[in-house]
């Protein structure tokens, strides 16, 4: 059951901006600022740097796979089941993570009101706070991203306050230790609070709930990084500038202790407000995107099929949402700060490494029906580098991270050959076949060409293409791709050759109708566009096939070549049918970029494709017109 469109581009927006804002900003600073100094600062913008080359490659995939369980879903179709059942437990754990420590910030503030309070009460709190937004996500992802709209927009108006108010009040003579830096200290860090900007791509988990996905889902993403990722940078420079070097150290709520050194009891209540706001848009975004992580999984049979059930009356996937909100308050109730904040880090790295992986792979393979809305610049080189440093960072976090790390991956492992492989049909990887078919007179494996089907279904999908018949005429039509000069004389003795067979007359019949027609009016309707047709004996048979001519067919005297030919066949009685295909191919031809984009097409399939993903009015939008 696929999921309803609901959530508009501001409701994206928010999702992805609520997502990094939280405990990575309103915690963490103090926390990373006992590793790297000063230079913390630096940790923030390196790790917005390092993030961008994976946001656009979670955009690319996502505006070309718009599913729900986002990354999973990509990495699975592309490098194979094995690997995608590492990508999906590791999708989830991590935005899981990521919320469990968003939720420790909103106990973590009531030590404002509590300076006593233990770290187990303030557990309990979190621990309830998951309790609440589990139940918000069961009963409606809409009301989920209105009231993440709504928060958003008080959280950022705060920090904006926050940033031009602190700027006064910032010593800057503080920046004088910024030549002390340590350098590893710096790299060391900017692992930790990957945590921060890793909640941005999550929102590519719900991209099959997103209005207009192609357009709004990348908008939302790249909107939302360079919004909050300049926020990040100038509320962390406050922070340092304005507080002494042992407040920042002790304390679990930096903002809101330096919005009281220059703000007063007013600035500590309104950044404690927007804190708990943060944690609030985090925590419910996570629930939203995670819970999509197993519903996707279970599609494929990769784990129990019941975490794929749909709530008939709220249209959520609740078994997917109840066994997230559970987990979260295991792992809040398990783990330190420190270890939560590393693991899920680590966990958000392994998962960028497989995505820029994956994104290599399929741009290599050049299958067809991958058409995102939008590439990756600095392909692939960015994405490489990337990966390495992200290695690198997990290795920096410490021995006991890399161990847990590599020990996750065993089990996931170990999970896919006790159940996965039982259950998933067996499909080969993308990656293992990157080098057999290095051009078209290699057949294809049947897997490809399974998930060529399955990519067209989804950009229908995306596209909110609901099939007519004028599209099922060209999903079974014959296609003919022309290389040779001809004329149109030539063109219809080819065209009578082909349909002979297929219509149980001669090829000089044939072709003797469609000189006839023509004889009657010119069927070249349009510049590079034709519409040849006859009418046969017989009742109930309408067909089209569809020709495209790289040099051009020359059919009029002082007239530029045919590129595109839609020739109609059918009988007297299928004249409505005659008339609904004229007016779709009309409504299709009138794309200003249809030729550009149907002369460039790969070959036959990719004219196919792209004749059945060109904008225009489906038949129970005009059929009462006819």
């Amino acid at each position: 059951m696929s999921l309803k469109k609901q959530l508009s581009f501001f409701e994206a927006f928010s999702l992805a901006a609520g997502a990094m804002v939280s405990s990575g900003l309103f915690v963490l600073p103090s926390i990373a600022y006992q590793k790297a100094g000063i230079g913390v600062i630096f940790s923030y913008l390196l790790a917005g740097i390092l993030m961008l080359p994976t946001i656009y490659t979670q955009a690319e995939l996502s505006t070309a796979m718009p599913k729900a369980g986002g990354s999973y879903f990509y990495i699975t179709r592309i490098l194979g089941i094995p690997t995608g059942v590492v990508a999906g437990i590791t999708n989830w754990l991590s935005i899981a993570l990521k919320s469990a420590f968003a939720l420790i910030g909103i106990g973590a503030f009531a030590s404002l009101i509590n300076p006593d309070i233990s770290e187990q009460n303030i557990k309990l709190i979190a621990a309830g706070a998951t309790v609440f937004f589990t139940l918000l996500n069961l009963i409606s992802t809409k009301h989920s991203g209105k009231l993440q709209t709504v928060l958003v927009i008080f959280l950022l108006t705060i920090l904006a306050l926050f940033i031009i108010d602190g700027y006064h009040a910032i010593d800057f003579t503080k920046f004088r230790e910024l030549k002390n830096m340590h350098i590893p200290s710096i790299l060391g860090t900017t692992g930790m609070v990957f945590i921060s900007f890793g909640g941005l791509t999550k929102i590519a988990s719900v991209a099959e709930e997103i209005k207009n996905p192609g357009k709004n889902l990348p908008k939302a993403m790249l909107y939302a990084f360079f919004i909050i990722n300049i926020t990040y940078i100038l509320v962390v420079t406050v922070i340092v500038g304005v507080l002494e070097k042992e407040t920042l150290i002790n304390t679990l709520t930096p903002v809101s202790a330096a919005a009281k050194v220059f703000a007063g009891k007013t600035g500590l209540i309104a950044t404690s407000i927007a804190a708990i706001l943060a944690f609030i848009t985090t925590a419910n975004a996570g629930i939203m995107s995670a819970s999509r992580s197993p519903l996707a999984m279970s599609r494929d049979n990769l784990v129990p099929k019941s975490l794929m059930k749909i709530n008939k009356k709220f249209n959520t996937p609740h078994i997917s949402i109840l066994l997230t909100g559970g987990f979260i308050i295991v792992m809040i109730l398990a783990f330190h700060i420190n270890e939560l904040v590393k693991v899920a880090s680590a966990f958000m790295l392994l998962l960028f490494i497989l995505l820029n992986i994956s994104l290599i792979v399929i741009r290599k393979k050049k299958i067809r029906n991958y058409k995102p809305t939008i590439k990756a610049p600095f392909f692939p080189y960015s994405q490489i580098f990337v990966s390495i440093v992200y290695v690198l960072l997990i290795i920096e976090m410490g021995m006991k991270i890399l161990l847990l790390t590599i020990l996750f991956i065993f089990i996931s492992i170990l999970w896919y050959f006790l159940y996965s492989k039982k259950h998933a049909p067996e499909k080969e990887a993308i990656i293992n076949l990157a080098t057999t078919a290095a051009d078209d007179s290699i057949n294809k494996d049947e897997t490809m060409v399974d998930f060529e089907v399955e990519l067209l279904e989804i950009l229908e999908e995306r596209d909110e293409i609901v099939e007519d018949q004028f599209d099922k005429l060209v999903k079974k039509a014959l296609i003919l791709d022309i290389t040779e000069d001809m004329d149109k004389s030539m063109f219809f003795k080819l065209l009578a050759e082909k349909l002979s067979k297929e219509l149980d007359m001669s090829e000089d019949e044939i072709y003797k109708k469609l000189c006839d027609r023509e004889k009657l009016s010119s069927t070249n309707i349009a510049e590079n566009i034709s519409i040849p047709h006859i009418i046969i004996d017989g009742e109930n048979i309408f067909s089209i096939v569809i020709a495209r001519s790289k040099n051009g067919i020359k059919w009029e005297e002082k007239k530029p070549p045919v590129k595109a030919v839609f020739c109609l066949i059918g009988t007297l009685d299928e004249r409505h049918m005659h008339l609904k295909a004229l007016m779709s191919i009309a409504q299709m031809v009138q794309n200003k970029d249809f030729i550009t984009r149907f002369e460039n097409a790969t070959d036959v399939e990719d004219i196919r494709t792209t004749i059945l993903l060109t904008p225009r009015k489906r038949e129970s939008e005009h059929e009462k017109n006819i």
